[in-house]
């Protein structure tokens, strides 16, 4: 009876001991090769712990399968036409977007509605490029970056076919602010996501390169679509930039997830299953992205993304009408703004360059590229009695406007790792689609309150300013241990949340 007794303790110690220590003891074991396949299952035979060899298959699966800690494809190969399709993605979507204005005039002379009405086409598609950031995130984290960028094609390409054909200026709103706006938010942040999967020690040169495609489709696309509308009319435009948007489906397939995408889809199934089994499906896919918006060097970035976008869209918006009102012709302002796409080229290729040496701080960067713009801002106002003024003030914007999109991947990299990066970009992307709204209001009702234009550009350049110091501050929340030239894949809820 006694022994029985002391049996069935030594059994409960046994099962004490090692139920807790399954992922640590028995794998550490099986790893090393002190103890054989056939002994470890008569070990749990013997304990009477139901289903853990199911479950140390799991965790095996999880923990080493497909693990290559070299992540050998990264930089060299196949990544570098990822990197090529990035750059197309973003040239037609950069070409798109900033073609807005030669949509809103085609839709204009074909229903002839009011200026108000149609200004929500181009507003829309604009807006929800990036507010549905945090939608191509919840695509990239269930499939892949290649799986966003092909829809992103096939949206843009049904939203702009099926605009040819609308009978009515609110069907157009639906159809090419709304559906080819959420096609194009799917595509972009997908093609920003997808080099960080690719590229490590290169990961800031390649991100100059690909961004520096919006530059590309400023300069060419907008010319050829603005051509297409005069010569093949209303119907035939927005059928020809269906035509143009279906390439997308092509870049996307070119964009196969590499191992370090694979490798982070695992961590993140992972991580899910580290919740209690008790946890409702909603709250296991909720979590991520709470984690990630209550980290606090993202919401650092997330209020400088928000200043900024309303600052740059501020500027965007009224930068032909302010050139015009200091006497200057359209023909002028109109090759101003393309003057800007060239400079756009080059400022984003030499942010990367600059970024991917090795003792460079991308936050400084980032930084760095908004004090200097919001100095170029607030000094416009007072040499646009000038051309040459306006030139010197686009050859700073096409510089430094959009440095930041280039280190943007990476400094974001500095407070959650590679398998929450699509979450992170995505959600800095959504708050900076609220700021692109909420910019123009500010300075509409400046004006018609009373104000000037020049006071509202220099509004922009208090803004551009502010985002700076909002970044600065997510230096004091860089974890330590975070190195971005390698692969972090540490979850969102560190210490720094």
């Amino acid at each position: 009876m006694n022994s029985s007794k002391a049996e069935s303790n030594d059994m409960d110690k046994k099962k004490h001991l090692i139920k807790p220590s399954v992922g640590k003891g028995i794998l550490s074991l099986k790893e090393h090769g002190c103890i054989k396949e056939a002994e470890l299952e008569a070990l749990l035979d013997e304990t009477g712990i139901s289903g853990i060899k199911d479950e140390l298959k799991e965790i095996n699966s999880i923990e080493y399968e497909d693990v290559d800690p070299d992540f050998s494809d990264l930089d060299t190969g196949w990544a570098w036409v990822v990197l090529v399709a990035s750059f197309l993605t973003f040239a037609f979507l950069g070409g798109s977007m900033y073609s807005v204005g030669i949509i809103h005039n085609a839709l204009l002379e074909r229903f002839h509605a009011s200026v108000g009405l149609t200004a929500w086409v181009g507003a829309l598609h604009t807006g929800i490029v990036s507010l549905g950031g945090i939608l191509s995130t919840v695509v990239v984290n269930r499939f892949s970056c290649r799986t966003a960028i092909m829809l992103s094609g096939l949206l843009n390409t049904g939203g702009y076919m099926a605009t040819a054909f609308v009978p009515s200026v609110e069907t157009a709103i639906f159809t090419c602010g709304i559906i080819a706006g959420i096609g194009s938010a799917l595509g972009y942040t997908a093609a920003m996501v997808v080099l960080g999967f690719n590229f490590k020690r290169r990961r800031n040169l390649a991100l100059g390169i690909a961004l520096s495609g919006v530059g590309a489709g400023i300069c060419a696309f907008a010319p050829l679509m603005q051509m297409a509308k005069d010569f093949y009319g209303y119907s035939g435009f927005f059928i020809c930039r269906a035509a143009m948007q279906i390439n997308l489906v092509t870049f996307g397939m070119l964009c196969f997830p590499s191992r370090l995408e694979n490798y982070s889809q695992t961590m993140r199934l992972r991580d899910s299953g580290r919740l209690h089994q008790d946890t409702n499906v909603f709250k296991r896919r909720v979590m991520p992205y709470v984690n990630v918006m209550f980290n606090k060097g993202i919401v650092c970035l997330c209020l400088s993304m928000f200043l900024f976008c309303a600052a740059s869209l501020l500027l965007l918006l009224h930068l032909p009408t302010y050139i015009t009102s200091k006497g200057f012709s359209e023909n002028q302002a109109a090759f101003l703004i393309s003057l800007s796409g060239v400079f756009t080229i080059v400022g984003r290729l030499l942010t990367g360059v600059v970024a991917n040496i090795s003792y460079m701080n991308e936050i400084i960067i980032y930084a760095c590229s908004m004090v200097i713009m919001s100095v170029a801002t607030i000094v416009y106002p007072f040499v646009s009695r000038h051309f040459v003024g306006h030139v010197m003030f686009i050859i700073f914007m096409g510089l430094f406007l959009g440095s930041s999109y280039v280190v943007l991947t990476t400094v974001a990299l500095k407070f959650v790792g590679i398998n929450y990066i699509a979450t992170a970009i995505g959600l800095i992307f959504m708050i900076g689609g609220v700021g692109e709204i909420t910019g123009p209001v500010i300075a509409g009702i400046l004006v018609d309150s009373g104000g000037t234009y020049d006071q509202s550009i220099i509004v922009a350049g208090v803004f551009l300013l502010m985002a700076a110091v909002c970044d600065s501050f997510s230096i004091c929340f860089v974890a330590k241990r975070t190195d971005v030239k390698t692969i972090s894949v540490k979850a969102p809820d560190d210490k720094n949340t």
